[in-house]
């Protein structure tokens, strides 16, 4: 398999969201792989400031977008894409722009293309080296055609309805919605909810079991994913707890359950987002100081990317009522 033939040579597995990094390790642990070359296979992109030209033979840098300049909490290193690609005689970034969900996201095919020359790297690239199929949301490159229209991230011509069979439900109860994913996860574990930014982490600094971060209409609460696992996404106890953009961001799941806050709205013919919707606690939009522009193009980045991170189904609730019909109607149009 892919993964033995591997093992013979210097390659690491790259990111910087740790999420996918933490879910593969525990999946391969499993699986029963040697416990050492496992702990060598994930590393974060956080990691190779001090590296050495040509350590490894290979690096694969997955979600290549989510890259930042600095590393760490002492922002360690000058530029992490730059250091990756001195680390590596090949380094093959995974990248895709939509998926920027932060000020910090600093990956783009422009600043990797610069820093290659820089380093005298050969660039391959072009249209034979590009993703043109996806097994997340059934491979339906019409469904992710449909969430960049109605997320008025780009127009686009899809109203005849996507490529295969895909579960895409608006609901307007919020309890309705996690009762319907509930039943899903029962077969395999393999559905969760998701939120965006819009509810500050009130638990992570308080335990007390009567103590909500997301409270909805019709008494619906939840809590955020719980500080205390790394494996939020495949735990056997986690459906309860609602996960956000960093802790899905590169995984999949079989149904996604994403409630959209009043971050995203719908007003006078078009959807709009607000940034003052945010949670005080949100990282995301720090230091962005008046780029209204990036700021709507995260938010919209982050639903979409919260809206395709299921492999079957995407169930979908709205605060935003507008919002809400909205989606409804667009969903109509093309079934």
């Amino acid at each position: 398999n892919l993964l033995a033939s591997l093992s013979k040579y210097n390659i690491s597995y790259v990111t910087k969201n740790a999420a996918p990094r933490n879910v593969y390790f525990r999946l391969l642990q499993k699986e029963k792989y040697k416990l050492g070359y496992v702990k060598t296979l994930f590393k974060s992109s956080g990691s190779f400031y001090n590296a050495r030209p040509n350590t490894f033979d290979c690096l694969l840098i997955d979600e290549a977008h989510r890259l930042n300049e600095k590393s760490g909490l002492f922002y360690k290193g000058e530029n992490q894409i730059k250091e990756l690609i001195n680390a590596a005689y090949v380094s093959v970034f995974f990248i895709d722009e939509d998926q920027i969900v932060t000020a910090k996201d600093i990956g783009s095919i422009r600043e990797i293309k610069k820093w290659a020359k820089i380093l005298n790297s050969k660039i391959i690239d072009g249209e034979d080296y590009k993703l043109k199929s996806q097994f997340r949301c059934r491979g339906s490159e019409g469904y992710i055609a449909f969430l960049d229209h109605i997320l008025g991230i780009r127009e686009t011509a899809n109203y005849d309805g996507f490529e295969y069979q895909y579960d895409f439900r608006v609901f307007d109860c919020p309890n309705k919605l996690r009762e319907a994913l509930r039943e899903k996860n029962k077969i395999n574990n393999k559905s969760r909810m998701l939120a965006g930014y819009c509810y500050d982490w009130i638990t992570k600094n308080n335990p007390r079991e009567d103590i909500y971060d997301i409270e909805l209409e019709n008494g619906f609460m939840a809590k955020w994913n719980f500080s205390n696992t790394d494996t939020w996404a495949i735990d056997e106890d986690t459906f309860e707890q609602v996960g956000c953009i960093h802790t899905s961001q590169g995984l999949e799941f079989d149904y996604v359950g994403v409630i959209i806050g009043n971050d995203l709205r719908y007003r006078n013919g078009r959807v709009i987002t607000d940034r003052t919707k945010r949670a005080k606690t949100d990282q995301s939009l720090r230091g962005i100081k008046g780029n209204e522009a990036l700021a709507d193009r995260i938010i919209r980045n982050t639903y979409k990317t919260l809206m395709s991170r299921g492999l079957k189904g995407c169930f979908v609730y709205c605060e935003d009522k507008a919002l809400s019909e909205y989606l409804k109607s667009k969903f109509a149009n093309i079934n």
